[in-house]
C-alpha cells in the first residue's frame, strides 16, 4: 500500500471508531449514525456529554475520556465545535475524520470562514478529514460511518459529493439488487476531495468498477488525471449535476462549489476515458452491465426476441444510440433455419415467435454468441402466458445457452410483461446478467459499455 493509500484507509477500513454527538434521541443524526455503527463488527466509543450510556453502550463525556486510542472519527454535532474537535481528535489516537455537520460555505460567507478554520485546525493537528456536509462513509463489508442505510455487498464503488442524494442512490441500489464495494460522500470536499477518493478506489480490489455523481470541482485538473488512471483499471461512470445555468446555480447554493461548462465537462469525461451518464437511474444501470459482465471486444450487437415488436424497439434504439446490426455468418444462419420453426425470421433481429420457448432461445443465444460478428447480446422476451409456458423457462433458455458456449461476451436481457415477467428477470440477475424492463434502457448501457470499450482499444 502507497502512501496515499494508507492515508485514506482507514477512512474506510478502521477498527475502531468514535462518534462525537451520539445521541439516544430518534430525531437527531446522532442517532441513526450510531445504530449503524452499532451494526458492525469493530469497537463502537460514542461521545456524548449528556448521557453514561448511549444506545445501551457505555459513552464518554469527550474524545480525551477514551480508553483505547480510535482509528477514525465521526463527528455529528453544530458546525460551530468542529474546528476545536481537531486537536482533541490527534489526542484521541486517530488522523482521520468524518465532519457531518452542516452549516459551512455551502450556507454563506460566515460559513465559508468558519470552514476554512477548521480545514486550518486539521492540518494544525495532523488530521485529515473527509466532509463537512456530507452523509459520511461506509464499506459494505465492515462498517456503515452514514446515517442512511447499508447497501448490499458488491463491486461498485459510489463516490458522492451529494450527501444526500448519495444515500438515495443507496437506497435504489437495494431495490434494484446493485451492490456497493464502498461509498463516500465528500460533501464540501474541504480537505480530502474526489481526487484522493477516486485514486483509493482505482486501485481498491473490492471494486470492478466506479460510479461518480459530481457538480462542480475546484482543482479540475487533478480531477482529470484521476478519472484518467481510474478508467485505465475499471471503468468510471459520471453523472453531472448543475448542467443547466440554473441548475449550476444551485450547486453553488448546495455545496459550495462552482458547476463551470457543460461542454468542458463532458469532453474531459469522454478524454479521461470514462462514459457519462444521462440520468440517475441509467447511472446505477450502466455500473451494473460493468459488474455483471465482461466488457466487449466490439459494438456489434445480436438481439433475440419473441415478438416482432419488441426486437424492433430494441433495433431502433441500438442503432439510434451507434451500436452496429450486423448480418451473421453463413453458418448460423444454416444452423437457425434447420432448428427455429420455418416461419421464425432468422435474420438480426431474430424472432423466434410467440411459440418460441426455453429450446428455442437456448439454440438461438447458443448460436449468436459463437458468431464472430456479435460482439455482445440482447435477449428480449415478452412472457407469454399461454401453451402451457412457464414464466422463467424463456431465462433459463438462455442461461442454458450462456453456460454451453462459456462466452466471453457480454448478454443482457429485456423482459417484459411487468409482475408476469418477473420470475425470469430475476433468475437471470441472480446469474449477473442484467435484465431491464426496457429495450432503450438496455440498448444505452450497452452502447456505454461499448464505448469504454473502444476507449481502451485506443489505449493499446
Amino acid at each position: 500500500m502507497n502512501r496515499q493509500e494508507s492515508s485514506i484507509d482507514l477512512f474506510f477500513n478502521p477498527k475502531s471508531v468514535a462518534l462525537v454527538g451520539a445521541s439516544s434521541d430518534y430525531r437527531k443524526l446522532g442517532n441513526s449514525i450510531l445504530m449503524n455503527l452499532l451494526t458492525s463488527e469493530i469497537d463502537i466509543y460514542p461521545i456524548s456529554r449528556s448521557s453514561e450510556y448511549v444506545l445501551g453502550v457505555k459513552a464518554y463525556p469527550s474524545l480525551s475520556d477514551l480508553p483505547n486510542p480510535v482509528d477514525l472519527v465521526v463527528i455529528a454535532v453544530a458546525a460551530k465545535y468542529c474546528p476545536g474537535l481537531m486537536a482533541e481528535v490527534k489526542r484521541a489516537g486517530a488522523s482521520h475524520a468524518v465532519v457531518i455537520s452542516g452549516g459551512f460555505s455551502e450556507v454563506d460567507s460566515e460559513g465559508a470562514k468558519l470552514e476554512e478554520s477548521l480545514v486550518n485546525a486539521a492540518n494544525q493537528a495532523g488530521v485529515r478529514i473527509i466532509g463537512p456536509n456530507c452523509v459520511g462513509v461506509s464499506n459494505s463489508r465492515l462498517f456503515n460511518a452514514t446515517f442512511t442505510m447499508m447497501p448490499e455487498r458488491g463491486n461498485i464503488a459510489l463516490l458522492s459529493q451529494s450527501g444526500a442524494l448519495g444515500g438515495m442512490i443507496i437506497y435504489t441500489t437495494r431495490a434494484k439488487r446493485i451492490g456497493v464495494s464502498k461509498f463516500a460522500s465528500v460533501g464540501n470536499a474541504a480537505d480530502v476531495g474526489f481526487v484522493e477518493v477516486l485514486d483509493y478506489f482505482r486501485d481498491d480490489q473490492r471494486t470492478k468498477a466506479i460510479a461518480v455523481y459530481v457538480e462542480g470541482v475546484d482543482n479540475g485538473r487533478g480531477f482529470f488525471d484521476s478519472l484518467q488512471s481510474a478508467s485505465r483499471k475499471k471503468p468510471v461512470v459520471v453523472l453531472k449535476g448543475g448542467r443547466s445555468e440554473i441548475g449550476g446555480r444551485a450547486t453553488q447554493s448546495h455545496t459550495g462549489s462552482l458547476a463551470g461548462s457543460t461542454e468542458v465537462f463532458d469532453g474531459m469525461v469522454r478524454q479521461a476515458g470514462c462514459v457519462s451518464a444521462p440520468t440517475l437511474d441509467s447511472l446505477l444501470e450502466i455500473c451494473k452491465i460493468f459488474d455483471y459482465q465482461p466488457i466487449p471486444k466490439g459494438c456489434n450487437i445480436g438481439i433475440i426476441s419473441n415478438t416482432g415488436g419488441a426486437g424492433v424497439l430494441a433495433t431502433d434504439a441500438a442503432s439510434e444510440l451507434g451500436l452496429n446490426i450486423p448480418q451473421f455468418e453463413k453458418e448460423t444462419y444454416n444452423d437457425l433455419r434447420q432448428v427455429l420453426s420455418p416461419m421464425a425470421s432468422i435474420n438480426n433481429p431474430i424472432d423466434v415467435l410467440a411459440s418460441g420457448g426455453r429450446r428455442e432461445y437456448r439454440v438461438a443465444t447458443e448460436l449468436l454468441l459463437k458468431d464472430s460478428n456479435v460482439d455482445m447480446l440482447l435477449v428480449v422476451c415478452a412472457v407469454p402466458t399461454f401453451a402451457g409456458m412457464t414464466q422463467a423457462e424463456h431465462a433459463a433458455g438462455t442461461l442454458e445457452g450462456v453456460r454451453i458456449t462459456a462466452t466471453d461476451k457480454p448478454v443482457v436481457g429485456v423482459w417484459l410483461a411487468g409482475d408476469v415477467g418477473k420470475p425470469g428477470k430475476d433468475l437471470l440477475e441472480m446469474n449477473r446478467i442484467p435484465c431491464y424492463d426496457d429495450p432503450a434502457l438496455a440498448a444505452l448501457c450497452m452502447t456505454k459499455a461499448a464505448e469504454y470499450a473502444t476507449m481502451l482499444n485506443r489505449r493499446i
